[in-house]
């Protein structure tokens, strides 16, 4: 064979060899366009899965979940540089990881997708928020006795982090287990870390349940830490919002804004109370919604109290609440716009 047939030959199978290397990557970025698809409806940013099609089609990989957990579990070493500096948005880098793993969890279930699934769950507990993610997503992959004994065994944890990983992990589960939301309802009074009392809270007021918005009420009058009493507070606005109370439950809430001396709760409870005898249609302008305007209504009340030598009942209170509120709902509210 002479020197030219061996070039000629050499040449061959060089192009032979990157067809089949151009056929191999092609099926490979084939392989994960169900991934991409998948991660743009989940409005993960395009940066960051171009990023992780990118890494699973440079990896070579059969094994996309696997390789996904231990890169993650790496802590994306080729993602930041030694002093910690991400080459890429890491948030959104996450968010698109935790959003894949699920991903796979439902498109290829397995018998023993529980086990698996939890065990993620713990070689990736370092990473704060991918952690958080999947804590939140155990219910759809975890069968729901083993999720419950699990949640239960982690409300039992003295650290306060594990405490608030099972209310996490077992929000779900608790709106249709009834044991376990009276596990929840008790922890809510009882427990002494308030970052668990309000991960509680946090986990529930999505409901739309009226006996969760008496829970938000109660840890509105009752709670000692202001971080608790916030979204006490957001609770008792998001029920009156969607008359998950009516004015029916305006006799509950409203002697609460006349005892209590924290202005804070004062208007919460003032402005749920507004909220739930104003039309839909409109919205309360809470910048004129003030303490100030309260107090005038809880001096009116207290010197018809005097007049009669009886505080007003419940019943009575909420009959001139109306009664003083609905000629001022002109001026303190304003029609809201839809915008098409």
């Amino acid at each position: 064979m002479t020197a030219i047939d061996l070039i000629r030959h050499a040449t061959l199978i060089l192009g032979v060899v990157a067809s089949i290397s151009c056929s191999v990557a092609g099926q490979q970025a084939t392989a994960f366009d169900d991934l991409e698809m998948h991660l743009n409806k989940k409005m993960v940013g395009p940066e960051a899965v171009k990023v992780i099609k990118a890494h699973l089609i440079e990896s070579d990989t059969t094994a996309p979940l696997e390789n996904l957990v231990a890169w993650s579990k790496a802590g994306f070493p080729d993602l930041h540089d030694e002093h910690g500096i991400w080459k890429t948005e890491a948030i959104s880098l996450k968010f698109g990881v935790g959003t894949s793993i699920c991903y796979y969890f439902s498109t290829s279930p397995s018998p023993n997708q529980s086990t698996t699934y939890l065990k993620i769950l713990e070689d990736l507990k370092s990473d704060d928020y991918i952690s958080y993610f999947l804590t939140g997503m155990a219910y759809q992959f975890v069968d729901p006795v083993v999720l419950e004994s699990r949640v239960v065994r982690l409300l039992q944890e003295k650290d306060s982090n594990l405490r608030s990983q099972g209310i996490l992990m077992g929000s779900t589960l608790a709106k249709e287990n009834h044991a376990l939301f009276v596990k929840y309802e008790q922890m809510l009074k009882s427990d002494y870390d308030a970052h668990v009392r309000t991960a509680i809270l946090s986990s529930i007021l999505g409901w739309q349940r009226k006996e969760v918005a008496l829970l938000a009420f109660d840890r509105l009058l009752s709670d000692s830490d202001e971080d608790v009493r916030k979204p006490a507070a957001r609770g008792l606005d998001i029920a009156a919002e969607r008359r998950i109370l009516t004015t029916d439950d305006l006799p509950t809430i409203l002697p609460a804004m006349l005892r209590t001396n924290d202005s804070f709760v004062r208007v919460s409870i003032g402005y749920a109370a507004a909220r739930l005898s104003t039309p839909t249609s409109l919205y309360i302008r809470s910048d004129m919604f003030t303490d100030q305007l309260l107090y005038n209504f809880i001096q009116m009340v207290r010197e018809k109290g005097t007049r009669m030598h009886s505080a007003l009942s419940d019943t009575e209170l909420a009959k001139e609440w109306l009664a003083w509120w609905t000629p001022l709902i002109p001026e303190y509210t304003r029609r809201i716009r839809i915008v098409h």
